[in-house]
């Protein structure tokens, strides 16, 4: 067979794995994903169940019971509900102001954190604040990028309603300074990879712990905390020598 040939014919079988792969039943032997994998995407749960796959909690195996309840073993549709409430009672995991608990099972520092926010004050007082999901979504996550940071804070931080309308443009800043800050600590790691400059990774990894402070402190949204510590995290990488001297 000519080489032309060859590598047509390793295309084709390439894209009939990834059919066959995409086909195939996800997390197999759970009832929950199976049953509503195939339901209609002109349904809500089949919306719900479709986003999921793919999605990072489809990649480190959290299912719908993690969330929701159930029991993914059962063969029945009525045992597989067994237990499980509707979003609406306040007794079910993800009823609204439930859910900071329930996403804290597995981010416990995120939720250690926010639990310490006046948002979650507001949020258990008056079930006016924002949750987990407000951010991030919930069956497809996401870290929303400063633009859209400040769409999601402007919906409450505005003029109309009074509340420190200034705040969205404020977020923009902290969390761009954020990631620049991020950025620089994985430039200088790079910079300073060489044996000669093994001195600075005692420097860097100081910058580090209050680089990382500063991401903890985010979902306390205390903008003013972040930013203290991210103008330490500056300071400390001031005693970093010449990257000259790494050469």
């Amino acid at each position: 067979m000519s080489k032309p040939k060859i590598g047509l014919a390793c295309f084709f079988l390439f894209c009939g794995f990834l059919v066959v792969a995409h086909a195939a039943p996800p997390a197999k032997g759970n009832s929950c994903v199976q049953c509503h994998s195939k339901l209609p995407l002109s349904s809500f749960y089949g919306v719900k169940s479709h986003s999921w796959v793919g999605s990072v909690h489809e990649q480190h195996g959290v299912t719908c019971n993690e969330c929701h309840g159930g029991n993914p073993k059962a063969e029945t549709k009525e045992l597989a509900h067994t237990g499980m409430l509707p979003s609406a009672n306040p007794h079910s995991p993800v009823y609204f102001k439930n859910i900071p608990a329930t996403c804290g099972k597995c981010h416990g520092a995120e939720f250690y954190n926010f639990s310490r926010s006046l948002h979650y004050k507001i949020l258990e007082s008056t079930g006016k604040g924002p949750t987990c999901v407000t951010c991030h979504g919930s069956m497809v996550t996401r870290v929303l990028t400063p633009g859209q940071l400040v769409d999601v804070c402007a919906s409450c931080h505005n003029q109309r309603m009074a509340i420190a309308p200034y705040v969205p443009q404020k977020a923009k800043a902290v969390l761009l300074l954020l990631r620049e800050s991020r950025a620089l600590l994985a430039a200088d790691r790079q910079l300073y990879a060489s044996p000669k400059c093994a001195g600075a990774a005692q420097t860097l990894n100081q910058a580090e712990v209050s680089l990382q402070a500063a991401k903890l402190n985010w979902h306390k949204f205390d903008l003013n905390a972040i930013t203290n510590h991210l103008e330490k995290f500056h300071d400390v990488l001031k005693n970093l020598p010449p990257a000259s001297s790494c050469r």
